[in-house]
């Protein structure tokens, strides 16, 4: 029997694609977009009959107070007008795979620890934190799931390689691997998360074939671009990252330590957890899912 989701961010990337895999999993859909309403209102419209609100609303970039305004007191507004209602719904928040420690080492699971100084992450990272320990303090029945970057039409370049500037890419590691998940397995995951039983579980969401940064840079050497790739290991980089710490947010993400680690060490993952906890098995090899990514294919 389908379901009533209500869905926060319909009208983004990843939202317009949870949107289409509900609909076709026969699910009601009550999509909710920036220009339905204000939620830092702390009113969300037509709760009652829903099953289960998938919460997507957020910014993917900007500074402290971008991230406070369009993705912090978005989720409190939404917690709070679930706990108004008598009844309240499931929540299946998206989180990031970018909670976790800069200092983890190794395969990557949902036990690894999350990041305990947010103050030393970016503006984003620290958003989903916050996100997610205002969720598990809220009451609510509830599920996070924790994408890695989303690959899918004009989303084809990864914060995870290094830096760029025209047509060279600076490489700061060549192993671990980039975790990336396609736009319609994340989607599947999503809608999937909301149909299945069990409360307060956080899960990776990321594709099953995770390519190393190599094999990310030759995929994207094949569009075209970059012309030049320019290895600089980034633990040459720590040292002038530690000298210029003190200056904080002032800095660019790669010259501050705990970002530049989280960022470029060459870690595994594992999604076992997901895959048994949401009947789900992602479906889309890299390749596939970069050459959609890069021809603007849906």
């Amino acid at each position: 029997m389908g379901l009533t989701l209500m869905i926060t961010g319909a009208g983004g990337f990843l939202g317009r694609a949870v949107v289409d895999e509900a609909k076709a999993r026969g699910h009601e859909v009550r999509a909710l977009t920036r220009d339905d309403l204000d939620l830092t209102s702390r009113e969300l419209p037509a709760l009652d009959g829903v099953d289960c609100v998938i919460h997507l609303a957020g910014s993917l970039s900007g500074d402290e107070a971008v991230q406070a305004r369009d993705t912090v007191e978005v989720t409190r507004g939404v917690i709070e007008a679930m706990q108004a209602q008598p009844l309240p719904p499931r929540l299946v928040l998206a989180s990031s795979i970018a909670v976790y420690s800069a200092d983890a080492k190794g395969v990557v699971t949902e036990a690894t620890p999350l990041e305990d100084r947010p103050d030393r992450r970016d503006a984003y990272a620290r958003a989903k934190l916050a996100q997610e320990e205002m969720l598990r303090g809220s009451g609510l029945r509830h599920t996070i799931l924790r994408p890695g970057a989303i690959l899918g039409p004009d989303r084809a370049m990864n914060a995870h390689l290094g830096p760029a500037t025209g047509g060279t890419l600076i490489l700061m590691e060549r192993g671990g691997e980039v975790p990336v998940v396609s736009l319609a397995d994340c989607a599947r995951a999503f809608v999937r998360a909301a149909e299945a039983p069990g409360e307060g579980r956080a899960l990776n969401i990321l594709g099953s074939d995770r390519p190393t940064r190599a094999r990310y840079v030759a995929a994207l050497r094949r569009t075209g671009w970059p012309r030049h790739v320019l290895p600089l290991n980034w633990r040459l980089v720590m040292p002038l990252a530690w000298l210029l710490s003190p200056l904080g947010d002032r800095l660019p993400g790669l010259l501050r330590p705990a970002i530049l680690r989280a960022r470029m060490r060459p870690l595994r993952y594992d999604i076992a957890a997901a895959e048994a906890a949401l009947d789900w098995t992602p479906q889309d090899d890299f390749d596939s899912a970069f050459a959609r990514a890069t021809e603007g294919g849906g």
